[in-house]
């Protein structure tokens, strides 16, 4: 619920200086959008500015004197449009609408001039696939999933190996013929099945209470959760093994996981956009391959033929990932 791009119900005021039918007539289409809610007039840019920065309202327009007057002449005419840029990404989207709202009154106001509509040599129209609202749902939970699939489990099998140490029980197993790598799987099952029914609630939940439909095949979903919950695990198990604390294993496995999903993996930004040892990060993380599954079943109907090079991916990192642990776990043992 708290991580959305959308813009809905921002409001907006105005302070016309023309005080014309035609200067209500532009306000009257942007207030007409759900993007926008009409605020009281501004008064002059004092007020403007008192109430931009009390937070009241996050676009103000302000429509020139003479507005109607330069228009019928044939003279350029100039809007000033301020918008709050605390949050740059929603007043990118907030630009974007009110530019889109301009062009569509300059449209209508030739039409009802000229009863025709302008056109050029080439137009450009724009069709949106697999989304075609833009809403924000649609690809933030598919990427939401993974993200609590990642640090949840990770968290829980960070402890398993750590309180071992703690406790001092861990002894106990040096001294028995259970191998290293039969002690991890033991501490991991448990969680890799707890991760499952998370991602079964989690699934359920994007479906029903977020409404973002499953267009893809759920097996495929489901195979790439078992494979990323191994990987989760592991992690934690990773980091449970270089710790000899509860508390350092949960702060480094949250480190080591939220972060790199966050900024590196493609949870907000594409892994293609970034660049150095941010890009390499981002093509290595197994997170990155997740949120790339997870989007593409949910909301472009892929399968598995269509995802291969991600499911190796994750596939490789299995072994990674344990035999690491696995690794760090005989050199504290000597």
């Amino acid at each position: 619920y708290g991580v959305s791009m959308d813009v809905n119900t921002l409001r907006f005021a105005v302070l016309d200086g023309d005080q014309t039918q035609l200067s209500r007539n532009y306000v009257l289409d942007l207030s007409g959008s759900r993007y926008f809610i009409e605020a009281p007039p501004v008064t002059d840019h004092a007020d403007l500015d008192r109430r931009m920065r009390a937070g009241e309202i996050a676009l103000g327009l302000e429509i020139p004197p003479g507005f109607a007057r330069d228009l019928a002449r044939g003279q350029p005419v100039q809007i000033a449009a301020w918008v709050d840029g605390s949050m740059p990404q929603r007043a990118e989207t907030a630009v974007r609408e009110v530019q889109g709202m301009h062009q569509h009154w300059l449209l209508a106001q030739a039409r009802e001039h000229t009863g025709a509509t302008p056109v050029g040599l080439a137009d450009v129209e724009t069709r949106f696939r697999y989304n075609p609202d833009v809403k924000s749902l649609p690809a933030m939970v598919p990427a939401v999933v993974p993200m609590l699939l990642l640090m949840l489990p990770s968290m829980l099998a960070a402890l398993a190996v750590v309180r071992e140490k703690e406790l001092g029980s861990i002894l106990n197993f040096y001294v028995t013929p259970t191998t290293r790598l039969e002690f991890l799987l033991g501490k991991q099952v448990p969680y890799i099945v707890l991760g499952m029914l998370n991602f079964a609630f989690m699934t359920l939940a994007a479906v029903t209470v977020f409404g973002v439909p499953l267009t893809g095949s759920l097996a495929t979903l489901t195979l790439a959760a078992l494979l990323f919950t191994t990987i989760a695990t592991g992690l934690g198990l990773l980091a449970s093994t270089v710790t000899r604390s509860q508390i350092a294993a949960i702060f480094i496995t949250l480190v080591g996981t939220l972060l790199p999903a966050v900024q590196f993996a493609g949870l907000i930004n594409p892994v293609a956009s970034l660049e150095g040892a941010g890009r390499v990060i981002g093509e290595l993380y197994p997170a990155s391959h997740m949120f790339t599954i997870s989007r593409g079943v949910f909301s472009k109907a892929l399968g598995f033929g269509d995802l291969h090079a991600e499911f190796l991916a994750l596939a490789l990192s299995v072994p990674v990932v344990l035999g690491l642990a696995v690794a760090l776990l005989r050199k504290q043992e000597k």
